[in-house]
């Protein structure tokens, strides 16, 4: 079995014996925001590894390598989905109207403070006002580096189908998603022990130097030891892509933070419990996947 096939089972088996150990009764009342966040992952990687295992079902009697893979568009929808609801949630962050019903949601779910001073955001649309707000040039990168993220996405897919190289793009993305998860980790047992000032307190309050730091070291490490197997690159080459992608998720991250508190809201949707909006979930993705990208294509 390859070895791309083999990591999809296993990861989603680990997934799922968390999930699992979450859904008691104990735990789940003890770590109930940790039993969603393991929830949705379960559902995101369902959706994605059942995409991709179908994309790898090949056809043996095409000629062409190109044509071998008839079904590699359902992971290419799959990515277009994923745009699709990404530009929902910014055009409705820009929408007035829209941006207040999506605070009050998120205020009934106790996801959203009641008074945000530092926005204006809670205000709804008069007859004397516009209905969207002035795009400024947080909003701009925010979304050009949001629309480059989704052709990036496509374009690696492509690319790795055509080198037979499949398990690059699941490096790319377990060595992205798996930092958020590394940071996390390491904020709660490590956190302002260190460094008594956080990572950046103005655009996002809750992230510490710690939890940059010994994340990204930790989640570059793995993510380079599982690159070694999926890749074949050398092991050099594979710590040194991991903590790239690692340190501009971060930069990823925080660029959308500064983009939500510039707009007055915690979360860009409701979709993911326990993580937000289709955006809070790829944010991590928005600068290191482009950059791969065209050093994959230029250099492989």
């Amino acid at each position: 079995m390859a070895s791309d096939i083999v990591f999809v089972i296993a990861l989603m088996g680990v997934v799922s014996a968390v999930w699992g150990a979450l859904a008691i009764p104990r735990l789940r009342r003890r770590l109930p925001k940790i039993y969603l966040i393991a929830r949705s992952w379960w559902f995101m990687l369902a959706a994605l590894f059942g995409c991709y295992a179908i994309a790898k079902i090949a056809d043996r009697h095409a000629e062409l390598l190109t044509s071998r893979y008839p079904y590699q568009w359902l992971l290419i929808g799959f990515f277009v989905l994923i745009g699709l609801r990404g530009g929902y949630e910014i055009k409705r962050i820009w929408c007035l109207p829209s941006r207040a019903r999506l605070i009050h949601k998120l205020q009934s779910r106790g996801l959203q403070p009641s008074v945000t001073p530092t926005s204006s955001a809670d205000h709804t649309a008069s007859p004397t006002t516009p209905n969207y707000t002035r795009p400024t040039g947080l909003d701009g990168l925010l979304s050009t580096a949001f629309v480059a993220l989704i052709v990036s996405l496509i374009a690696l897919q492509q690319l790795t189908w055509q080198r037979e190289q499949y398990g690059v793009l699941l490096f790319v993305l377990f060595a992205s998603q798996f930092n958020d998860i590394a940071q996390y980790l390491c904020g709660r047992l490590l956190g302002h022990r260190l460094f008594s000032r956080g990572l950046a307190p103005r655009i996002s309050p809750n992230k510490s130097i710690e939890g940059a730091v010994f994340g990204s070291m930790c989640a570059a490490l793995l993510a380079s030891l599982l690159g070694v197997w999926l890749t074949g690159f050398e092991w050099w080459l594979c710590l040194l892509a991991a903590y790239g992608l690692a340190v501009s998720g971060i930069a990823g991250d925080l660029l959308e933070s500064a983009f939500k508190r510039q707009h007055g809201i915690k979360d860009t949707g409701t979709m993911l419990a326990g993580h937000g909006g289709v955006l809070d979930r790829i944010d991590s993705l928005l600068i290191g996947v482009p950059i791969f990208t065209v050093l994959y294509w230029l250099l492989g």
